[in-house]
């Protein structure tokens, strides 16, 4: 991907681009940033704990998966673009991690009030959160396309079984 591809798909010119980014690695970043803090916002409600965790995951599952699916090439992208350059790996890297680290906290709370089944909430969380980023990766990332609804069901049935036994 160079700048100019870039710009050839926008119609603007390339001195644009530059009025935004410094170069072609700062809008991969940027773009990284943007999907993660958005995967984190859909799934936020589910993260903060506040309400029923299986109708708050259903919610959080069920914006994720809305986002995969319309921007699951994104997603792809994004990774494939993680294993060629060792800064983009780095920020990859950290997205997950934050997601990782959320979920393990939230897991952490269910395993304190009783709602989840004993288990470490460390490993579980990241087990489910690198599953989802693969599973998303393969079903929404190329063509043809899966059923949203199978797989919003398909991720609830893993992350509610293995947290709530439900």
């Amino acid at each position: 991907m160079t700048v100019e591809d870039v710009m050839s798909r926008t119609g603007l010119s390339r001195p644009s681009f530059y009025e935004y980014f410094r170069d072609r690695h700062h809008l991969v970043v940027k773009l990284v940033e943007r999907f993660g803090n958005s995967t984190y916002a859909a799934a936020e409600q589910w993260l903060a704990g506040q309400g029923e965790p299986l109708n708050d995951l259903r919610t959080g599952v069920e914006r994720l998966i809305g986002m995969y699916a319309e921007r699951g090439y994104l997603l792809r992208a994004l990774a494939d673009a993680s294993s060629h350059d060792a800064q983009v790996e780095e920020i990859y890297r950290a997205t997950l991690n934050r997601l990782i680290e959320a979920a393990a906290a939230r897991i952490r709370a269910g395993l304190e009030n009783g709602a989840v089944r004993q288990l470490d909430s460390s490993e579980v969380a990241a087990a489910l959160v690198l599953m989802n980023e693969r599973y998303l990766m393969e079903r929404f990332g190329r063509e043809p396309k899966a059923d949203p609804r199978q797989v919003t069901e398909t991720i609830l049935a893993i992350w509610s079984r293995v947290l709530y036994g439900a």
